[in-house]
C-alpha cells in the first residue's frame, strides 16, 4: 500500500511538472506583436483537410514552408524547441501531409497516398500561400524525406520557390543504408564485436540484393538500423529522452500527436501505411535523376554524425550543383535532425544563407 501511494505521488509530481512546463513553454512562444500570428488550422488541399501550422512575428516577412520527414512522421510539436528564432524574420508554415498526422485522423480514408498526390497538395499550398502572403514566391525547406518531396516538386515549379533548403538532404536513399551499415561494420570490428560486424555485413548483402519493396525484410531492415546507430551515433545528439519530455512539455502537442507518435515508431506500420511513398523513396528516387542545375539560391544542412542520409553523400553531391548561390553547413554534434540536437546553430545557418536575399 505505501508503495503503491509513493507511485502515486511520483506520477502526480511528473504530471504537475509536465503541466507548468506546458504553460511556462506557452508563454515563452506566445507571439503577441502586432502583426503576428500564430494560427492551428485546416486548409482544404486536394479535396480535403489538411492540417497547417503557421507562425511567425510579422505576416509581411518572407514565407517557409517546412516539409516533414518520414515518409509520414510529422514534428510540429516540436517547433516551439527549434523554430522560435526564425520567426522573428520569417513567416512558418508546418504541414502535417496526407496520410499522417492530424491530417489522417481528419481523414481517416486518405491513407497510403502516392507521390502524385502529394506533390497536388504541396502546389495547392503553395499557391494558397503565396496568395495569402503576397508573395511571387516561397522558401521551401525539406527534412529527410521532405527533401524528396521538396526537389521533386521545385524541378517542376521552379518559379513558385525562391530558395531551396535541404535538411538531412537523400540522395540515394538505398545506398545511404548500405553505407552507414557498411561504416558500422568497420566501428565494429575495430571494437572486436565480430557477431554485430557479421550481421552488419550479411544485412548490407540482402540489402543489395533488395530491388523491390515486396523483398524489403523489415525485421533485419530495423535490426541493421539499430546496430549502425549504435555505432554510428553522436552522444550530443538529442537522445530519445530529451524528445520525449521536450514533446511532453510542448504546449502544441495533442493526444493525436501522441496516438500517431507511438503509430509511426513502429517501423513495419510506416511501411504499411506510406507504402507508396517508402517505395518511391526507396527504390525509385535518385536526386542525380533531377538533374545538378537549380534556378534558385540552394542550401543543404547537414549533422556531422548523419547516417541515416550519409553526410558524405551529400556533400558529394553538393560539390556538382550548378546554383546561382549554394551553400552546405555541417552542424558538429549533430547527427540527422540537426533543428532538434543544436538549434541555435541551426537557425543561425537557415538566417545567413537567406539574409537579404529572399
Amino acid at each position: 500500500m505505501g508503495l503503491m501511494l509513493a507511485a502515486l505521488c511520483a506520477l502526480a509530481v511528473v504530471l504537475v511538472t509536465i503541466v507548468a512546463a506546458r504553460f511556462r513553454n506557452a508563454a515563452l512562444t506566445r507571439i503577441t506583436t502586432a502583426q503576428g500570428m500564430q494560427e492551428h488550422a485546416y486548409i482544404t488541399l486536394g479535396g480535403i483537410e489538411q492540417y497547417v501550422q503557421i507562425r511567425g512575428e510579422d505576416r509581411r516577412n518572407p514565407v517557409i514552408l517546412w516539409l516533414h520527414g518520414g515518409p509520414g512522421f510529422p514534428l510540429t510539436y516540436m517547433t516551439g524547441h527549434y523554430q522560435t528564432e526564425l520567426e522573428h524574420d520569417y513567416t512558418i508554415a508546418v504541414w502535417e501531409q496526407r496520410g499522417c498526422g492530424r491530417t489522417l485522423y481528419r481523414n481517416p480514408d486518405a491513407s497510403n497516398p502516392t507521390i502524385d498526390q502529394l506533390l497536388a497538395d504541396l502546389d495547392e499550398l503553395i499557391d494558397y500561400l503565396r496568395k495569402r502572403f503576397d508573395r511571387r514566391a516561397i522558401i521551401l525547406v525539406g527534412q529527410s524525406w521532405g527533401t524528396v518531396l521538396a526537389t521533386d516538386y521545385i524541378h517542376r515549379h521552379p518559379r513558385k520557390i525562391a530558395a531551396y533548403i535541404g535538411v538531412g538532404q537523400v540522395t540515394d536513399f538505398l545506398s545511404g543504408k548500405i553505407l552507414a551499415a557498411r561504416q558500422a561494420e568497420g566501428r565494429a570490428r575495430t571494437k572486436g564485436n565480430s557477431r554485430e560486424a557479421a550481421e552488419l555485413e550479411r544485412g548490407t548483402k540482402q540489402l543489395r540484393a533488395t530491388k523491390r519493396l515486396e523483398q524489403l525484410d523489415v525485421k533485419m531492415l530495423e535490426r541493421m538500423i539499430i546496430t549502425s546507430m549504435k555505432y554510428l551515433r553522436n552522444t550530443a545528439e538529442m537522445s530519445g529522452l530529451q524528445q520525449m519530455w521536450t514533446a511532453l512539455t510542448s504546449p502544441q502537442m495533442r493526444w493525436a500527436d501522441v496516438k500517431w507518435f507511438l503509430f509511426a515508431s513502429d517501423t513495419k506500420n510506416i511501411i504499411e501505411s506510406q507504402r507508396n511513398l517508402v517505395d518511391y523513396m526507396y527504390f525509385h528516387y535518385r536526386i542525380e535523376d533531377l538533374g545538378r542545375r537549380y534556378p534558385m539560391p540552394v542550401c543543404f544542412i547537414q549533422g556531422d554524425s548523419d547516417w541515416i542520409t550519409p553526410t558524405p553523400m551529400v556533400r558529394d553531391y553538393y560539390a556538382t550543383v550548378v546554383a546561382e548561390r549554394k551553400e552546405m553547413v555541417v552542424i558538429q554534434s549533430a547527427g540527422h535532425t540537426p533543428f532538434l540536437d543544436h538549434p541555435q546553430q541551426f537557425c543561425a545557418a537557415v538566417k545567413g544563407f537567406l539574409a537579404g536575399r529572399c
